[in-house]
Order: structure tokens, then sequence, then C-alpha cells
């Protein structure tokens, strides 16, 4: 009995924590909260330097199991033609069941275009190996064309062997490295649309049907027979690839994008569950990484900074001027026009989804918020304020500068007497037939209102509409 308790003791001791991982201090990460001991963050224009000091373990030497695939996806959509058929052989279909595999038969033709969805979304080491074998001549083939991008990438601690990753001593990479090339890949537009495709069907050239689901759970949920498995959905997620060997351990390399900004992640040997761990306990080691990836992405786009020319920001997307019809009973205005002067300071430092948010052209008007405090101040003078908000907090602000007001028109003749509010008199207006009409009641601005309300509120009505 001792034993027993001992023993539950342990597992849950060895489980790691769901959800995001917690800040060690207000202004930090703590990388220490998460199951994978190499991690690597950094904006997608920037491969090779991780931002806000995420990264750990990033030049060390790694198996990269099936993420490796990353290349060999970005290679063939690069060397081959998407409609080239590709005839699939016996050593392709020759794997254990151990494999992840796509589900091909020997002799079958298939499109390229459907092996990369059979090699990106379930992870097939059968289709890795029929890609390699029609654009290399073989594995040792592709292998030397994957290893001539390494270096034409500058991915200096990388070394493939197959296009798949199964494990080899020789055949490794580093968390910088896989960044650098999966924001390489990113660029290209195809092989975003693959990584991003949560399920699809195929078929081969004589028409067999294969169904192809994503093994990235942070684009689709998964469904076993059982138990319910953990859900870790993120609807930033844009793909890219996982990866899983008992040697390389749990690997993810994730995209994600809010507004503007694209971030690439990498997490290498993540912890696997321990021997005789089943069910939702076994699923929640299998979840991990995808928890981890949440975490770190949510940080990142709530503590990312840059700094912003604010010159630069008033000349790209901000309003120059504001024209409003204000409430006719506090000024003698139908509509005044206000010059917008922004607060020039040097710059600003901004989390970069606020300054996405900023550049677009022209900002969204929702963000900006005007403030009238004096509606008859005279022109050249400060009226009020316009801010502009970003959740709740003001970013900057500017002041509404008086430019010229616009007075009513003089209106069409009609058999209903009407109140115009103004400060001259305008010529009484007249039909274009010269019949006589209704002489209007003007009324200066310092007057009494008239005593026919009914019309003069009416007016009032129409000038605020």
């Amino acid at each position: 009995m001792k034993k027993t308790v001992l023993c539950l003791l342990l597992c849950i001791l060895l489980l790691p924590v769901r959800g995001k991982a917690e800040a060690s201090d207000p202004t930090g990460f703590d990388l220490r909260s998460l199951a994978e001991d190499t991690v690597f963050l950094a904006n997608i224009d920037d491969p090779s330097q991780a931002i806000l000091g995420l990264e750990r373990n990033a030049d060390k030497k790694r198996y990269p199991a099936s993420t490796t695939k990353i290349m060999t996806c970005i290679l063939a959509l690069e060397l081959a033609e998407p409609d080239a058929l590709v005839t699939v052989s016996k050593r392709a279909c020759s794997l254990s069941e151990r494999n992840s595999k796509m589900g091909l038969v020997p002799g079958e033709q298939y499109r390229m275009i459907d092996l990369l969805y059979g090699l990106m979304l379930p992870s097939g080491n059968d289709a890795a190996i029929a890609i390699a074998e029609h654009i290399g001549g073989s594995i040792a083939g592709f292998a030397k064309l994957m290893n001539e991008k390494v270096e034409a990438l500058g991915m200096t601690g990388t070394h493939f062997i197959n296009p798949h990753g199964l494990h080899n001593s020789d055949h490794y990479t580093t968390a910088r490295d896989l960044a650098v090339l999966t924001a390489y890949a990113m660029k290209n537009e195809t092989f975003r649309e693959i990584v991003s495709t949560p399920e699809c069907t195929v078929k081969s050239a004589d028409g067999r049907k294969l169904e192809l689901k994503n093994a990235n759970r942070l684009l689709r949920d998964i469904v076993v027979a059982g138990y319910k498995p953990y859900s870790c959905l993120y609807p930033d997620a844009i793909g890219v690839k996982t990866g899983d060997t008992h040697l390389a351990g749990k690997c993810l390399v994730a995209a994600a994008k809010r507004n503007d900004t694209t971030y690439v992640l990498v997490l290498l040997h993540g912890t696997a569950a321990p021997d005789g761990v089943k069910g939702r306990a076994k699923d929640l080691y299998a979840a991990q990484r995808f928890f981890d990836a949440i975490a770190l992405f949510d940080y990142a786009f709530q503590n990312d900074t840059v700094t912003v020319d604010v010159d630069d920001l008033i000349d790209r997307c901000l309003p120059e001027t504001y024209a409003i019809t204000p409430d006719p009973r506090k000024t003698v205005a139908t509509e005044a026009l206000y010059r917008i002067e922004w607060d020039r300071s040097d710059s600003l430092v901004l989390p970069r989804w606020q300054v996405d948010v900023l550049l677009k052209d022209p900002i969204p008007e929702s963000l900006l918020s005007y403030s009238i405090d004096a509606y008859t101040a005279p022109v050249g003078e400060k009226a009020g304020t316009v801010t502009i908000e970003l959740n709740g907090q003001t970013v900057f602000s500017g002041d509404l500068i008086v430019e010229e007001y616009t007075f009513p028109p003089t209106p069409e003749p009609t058999a209903t007497p009407y109140f115009i509010v103004t400060d001259e008199t305008p010529a009484a207006p007249s039909s274009p037939d010269g019949s006589s009409t209704p002489e209007p009641s003007w009324i200066p601005v310092e007057s009494a209102q008239p005593q026919t309300k009914s019309g003069f509120w009416s007016f009032l009505r129409c000038c605020g509409s």
C-alpha cells in the first residue's frame, strides 16, 4: 500500500503544469516553468534574434524529429511542380507501425502537392520518402539537397541525413536554425497554406481517398476513444510542425500572427509521459508543448515593444482634421472644422501589437476619441482634444484647433415659417420664377428665442441631425 501511494505521489510531482506559465517577476517570463529544455521565440522578420529574452539552449545541438519536414516541404515546393505525379515505392511503404504515416500503398501515384499535405498534416514518413526519392533520386540524394539549403540559409548548427527526422546521431539542428528555416519557408504562400490547414482529403491518381488531419493541436482538437483530450486551440496560430521521437522528446515549431505581427516559436526536447501513465493523464504530457506555446505567444504579443517615431506615425496614418456638427444650442455654427495638432514627442515605446494596429492606413476610427470643451472657441484657438486609446489605455493625444466655422446656407423657399440662428443676416430667399415667398424670421444670436417655438425647435433638430 505504501508503495502504491509513493508511486502516485511521484507521478503527480513529475506531471507538467497545464496552462499558462507564470512570470517569475512582473517584467519577465519564467522559462523554468516550461516542459521543454530548448526554447526560442523570434519575430518572423528577424528570426535569428530572440525577443524579450525568450530563449534557452538556442544553439545547442538537438534532434529535430519530424520538424525536419519543414525543410523537406519547402525544398519540394521549390524544386518540383505541384501537379507532378509521384509514384510511391515499396521502400516508402516499408515503415514499421510505430511510424506516423499518410497511408500510401506501393505503386500508387499522387500529385506532389497532395503528398506535401500528407507530409505536414499527419506527419507522414511514407510521404517524406516518396517526395525525397522523386526529387533527389534517393534519400541520400535528397539529403544532399537539404544540406545545400542549410548552408545557403546560414544554418550553422544543422545537418540532415533524411527527409523525415527518424533518429540518426548525425541528424541534428538547433532551435535558432529551425526558426531561421521556418521564417524562410513561411514566405512561400503555398507552404503557409499547407501548414495552416486543419484537415483535408486527397486522392490518388486512381481515385483512392485519404483523410488527412493535422497533428498540430493549436489548429485542431483531436478526438480519441475512452477519454476527452485537452483542447489546445489557439486563434492566432498559423501552423507549422510537430515532432516526437524517444530521443528528441516532444517538439513543436509554431507560428502565430496577431494584427500584423508574426512570431516563430521553437520548442524542443519536451517531457514525455512516464511509463504506465495512460488516458487523459498521459494526454496532458502530449498537450503540454501546446500550452507552453500559447503562454509564450500571449506573453510576447502583450509585452514585446518597439520604438516608434511619432512624426512617422503622424505622416503615415493619423488624421489631420476633424469636422463635427455641434449642438446648435451651444454655437451659432452648424459645422466646425478642427485642425489636429498631435503631440510630436520624439518617440513612443509601445507594445508591438499596438504599433501594428496604429499603422493601419487609415487608423481605425474606433480607436479615436474626440472631446469638445468649447464649441465657440475663436478660430486658431484650442477647442478640445483627441486621444487614441487601445484596450482602454491612452496611447497619445493631440489638440483640436479651430480651423473654421461653417454657417447655415440660405434655406430653400418654403410655405412654412422658419427660424435661423446666425450672427449675420443673409439675403431673403426667393423662388426661381420670381414669385413671392414668405418673409423669413431672422433671429440674431444675442436675441431672445422666437415666440413660435415649434418651427425653431424643428430647425434645431434638423441642424443636430
